[in-house]
């Protein structure tokens, strides 16, 4: 009846023609790599929309859009507007952590190269004073939602269509956004109703073609819609415009938002984590803590008094569940609230709850100071009638990661009450391994000028770059670049006596670098004693350290100062075309007869022909793997981790048409038995990871990822892996750089290479948290990689 009176009324009345014809504008939220695809098919049609970027989310993944293709689509001619930082619920947050998620977020895209003048409140979440600091952050108008009328319920008696100009530029109306309960009438019928009394018609899509997501709406129907409009714009009854082009106004400049709180560093991470601070809105979530979930559920949440200390603690009540999770949980802030990590550390998480169901820490982590993302989840801590205490260590922290998020979730129907969380850095195990994303730590080309002849050189490494002051070993890439003369490099504890050793054997004029696990001296620092009647610039990237104390635990490293174990030229007889040769480890030089793998650093001698090298644990099949591959004549070395046979040994197979003569000098090993907790080493036969000669080589510059985490073994919650890396084939000369997935590229370098060379090095570098490795390939060439993994840290 209503609609039948509205349609009798326009057609008494054919004034209202006379009006301006509507505009009509296409928004998009969050960035997702879905709309590219809709972006296209609307552009060909002559349409151009506005795209509302969180500045967090560019390049954050493969589901959302880089950089590049938000330029492109401002390219051509469609408008990107801001989405705050981290699309954050504005009206949880202070006045810092609110003008530092929309200030930030439009400084941040303004220096990408947008032009930048509209704003989209996050989940419609705003208060006047939220749309104050819009405006005092440069922007010329914010968007709402749902107070323009639709087929949702509840919406009938708000207006058809905002006017223009709007009564308040920072807080448009927009109908509700779509999801995929809208038909292509419903969304017609936008523009169809607002037509007769013109003003202006905002659409909000989310993702377009992706079934799975609830705010989705079908390729066909957007299509259509598309092909709607740009008939109605032909026929001159509306006009579509981006927000911009609606609103107007000059390009403002504005300043950043103030700094974040001085982050908690000891005991309790977690603000407000007895939920007694009451939150910026009245009955709602408490200080530092918001709502949260995904997937198709329903869930409401509350502060109750039934405590486990104190006066308040949080309820949340499933009352349907299809999938996903709900929870209450520290915001995925800039700064204000979530507590500040370190990556490789651990952290050890508690909560108190009482729950009808099943529930699980849930954890995400920051990389710099936006990009937000799933982390891990904890094992399942079961229904509990009273407080109960739930405790979980996390895994190391991801390469990058800056801050993190936690909290107990509920992934069915049920009531979930929670109090007195708790997040402190776990205790790290004598002998476990701490990764860090590589960092440059000695470059005498830059400090101190070239070593000398028979010189030394020290650096510093407890205490350096979030080291902790004192540790047992350390590993690190040693690289030896413009030496006047061939020689040999020598780590060890700085304040010990020089061993019979060497970690790096060089020609002049050569640049190679090889991988280096040696123990620290009590001052700190490692030293470097250059054998050699030349100079040599020494260089020093560490990726990680090996914690202080006695070890005891599966898979806890002991370091020893580096000694030889083999030398077969001291009997006078190489290695033959295709031999093996054996030396004892366990149960030799101190080292117990039970040992699970070992660290040594492998040289070839006197080769009288080309190959590589093989190590394997003794009594096991040669694995198709590589340690060290060589020229006819060359001494290079390779720093090897393998598994130690049962009877204690280690066989080296010798591939090659010729002799060669083997050196190894033993620098640490890892104690046997369970490998059950954080940083601990679990060897595994030396497997191939990566081949490229089945395949395309690495592009000039280019970079690609290795699945390690999760594959052949290696479990997803790895934080670490050793590899030995070959190049192979190279087109110009170059270097290649492992590091974690989601990390920045550092300044580091693992294989240097000349072109046309094979050159292997052993690699130890932290896992991302997708459980990938990043290689890239420095070079104005092309270059094959090899990896072959032999063992992985928890």
């Amino acid at each position: 009846m209503v609609l039948s009176t509205f349609i009798s009324t326009v057609a008494l009345a054919p004034a209202a023609q006379a009006a301006d014809p509507l505009v009509v504008t296409l928004t998009f939220d969050d960035a997702h790599a879905d709309q590219l695809g809709a972006a296209a098919y609307m552009n060909a049609k002559g349409l151009k929309g506005t795209f509302y970027v969180p500045s967090g989310y560019l390049n954050a993944d493969g589901s959302h859009m880089s950089t590049a293709q938000a330029l492109a689509l401002q390219t051509a001619g469609n408008e990107i507007g801001g989405h705050s930082v981290t699309h954050a619920d504005l009206a949880f947050a202070d006045t810092g952590e609110v003008t530092r998620q929309i200030c930030n977020d439009r400084i941040s895209l303004r220096d990408l190269g947008f032009r930048i003048t509209s704003f989209a409140y996050p989940y419609a979440s705003s208060t006047p004073a939220i749309e104050s600091i819009a405006n005092t952050c440069g922007y010329n108008s914010a968007r709402g939602l749902g107070d323009i009328a639709s087929h949702t319920p509840g919406s009938e008696t708000f207006p058809l269509a905002e006017t223009i100009p709007p009564a308040d530029p920072f807080l448009t109306k927009a109908p509700d956004q779509v999801d995929n309960t809208w038909t292509l009438q419903n969304l017609e019928d936008l523009t169809l109703k607002a037509q007769p009394g013109g003003g202006w018609i905002q659409y909000t899509f989310h993702h377009v073609g992706v079934d799975t997501e609830p705010l989705n709406v079908t390729t066909a129907n957007f299509n259509a819609l598309v092909d709607f409009l740009a008939a109605e714009q032909s026929a001159g009854r509306i006009i579509v415009k981006t927000v911009d082009q609606v609103i107007g106004g000059a390009v403002k400049n504005n300043a950043a938002g103030p700094q974040p709180p001085a982050p908690l560093t000891s005991g309790n991470l977690i603000r407000n984590p007895g939920f007694e601070t009451a939150g910026p809105i009245a009955g709602d979530a408490p200080y530092c803590w918001v709502p949260g979930g995904y997937g198709t559920n329903a869930y409401t949440y509350s502060t109750v008094g039934a405590a486990h200390s104190g006066t308040a603690a949080q309820q949340l009540v499933v009352s349907s569940y299809q999938s996903g999770n709900a929870k209450v949980l520290p915001p995925l802030d800039t700064g204000q609230c979530t507590p500040t990590v370190t990556p490789g550390q651990r952290y050890t998480m508690s909560g108190w709850y009482t729950s009808t169901a099943n529930t699980q820490f849930e954890l995400y982590y920051r990389i710099g100071s936006g990009n937000w993302q799933y982390w891990t989840s904890s094992p399942y801590f079961g229904p509990a009638s009273t407080f109960t205490q739930a405790t979980w260590t996390s895994p190391a922290v991801p390469a990058g990661a800056t801050a993190m998020s936690m909290a107990l979730t509920l992934f069915s129907t049920g009531t979930l009450v929670t109090d007195d969380y708790s997040l402190t850095k776990a205790a790290v195990d004598p002998g476990a391994f701490q990764p860090m994303t590589p960092v440059r730590l000695l470059d005498t080309r830059t400090s101190g000028g070239p070593v000398g002849p028979k010189g030394t050189v020290s650096f510093q490494v407890g205490g350096a770059s979030g080291i902790p002051t004192n540790v047992a070993a350390v590993t690190f890439n040693l690289t030896v670049t413009n030496p006047t003369s061939n020689g040999f490099i020598t780590a060890y504890a700085s304040g010990t006596t020089r061993p019979n050793a060497s970690n790096l054997n060089y020609d002049t004029g050569q640049t190679i670098p090889n991988s280096v696990t040696v123990p620290v001296g009590a001052d700190g620092k490692v030293t470097l004693y250059s054998e050699s009647l030349g100079t040599a610039q020494l260089i020093a990237d560490v990726s990680g350290y090996y914690a202080a104390g006695t070890p005891v635990a599966g898979g806890a490293f002991r370091s020893v100062a580096p000694s030889r174990f083999l030398d077969t030229r001291n009997t006078g007889t190489p290695v033959g075309p295709k031999g093996t040769v054996s030396f004892q480890v366990g149960g030799n030089s101190g080292i117990p007869a039970g040992v699970s793998a070992v660290t040594f650093n492998l040289t070839v001698a006197n080769s009288t022909s080309n190959g590589f090298v093989t190590a394997y644990a003794s009594g096991t099949s040669i694995p198709t793997a590589s340690n060290l591959n060589y020229d006819k004549g060359q001494i290079v070395p390779n720093r090897v981790t393998v598994p130690v046979g049962a009877d204690g040994k280690v066989s080296l197979y010798n591939e090659s048409t010729g002799t060669a003569h083997l050196i190894a000098d033993v620098s640490g090993y890892y104690m046997s038995g369970e490998v059950t907790l954080p940083g601990m080493f679990k060897p595994i036969a030396p497997t191939r990871f990566l081949d490229t000669r089945s395949g395309s080589p690495v592009a000039a510059n280019g970079t690609i990822s290795v699945q390690i985490g999760s594959v052949s073994g290696v479990p997803a919650t790895a934080s670490a892996t050793i590899f030995n890396l070959t190049v192979a084939n190279p087109t110009r000369n170059g270097f290649v750089t492992a590091y974690p997935s989601g990390a920045n590229l550092p300044n580091a370098s693992n294989v240097n290479y000349a072109a046309g060379q094979i050159v292997p090095n052993s690699v130890t570098v932290p896992l991302g948290g997708n459980g990938k490795v990043n290689l890239t390939n420095s070079s104005t060439g092309t270059t094959h990689l090899i990896a072959d993994v032999s063992g992985y840290f928890l």
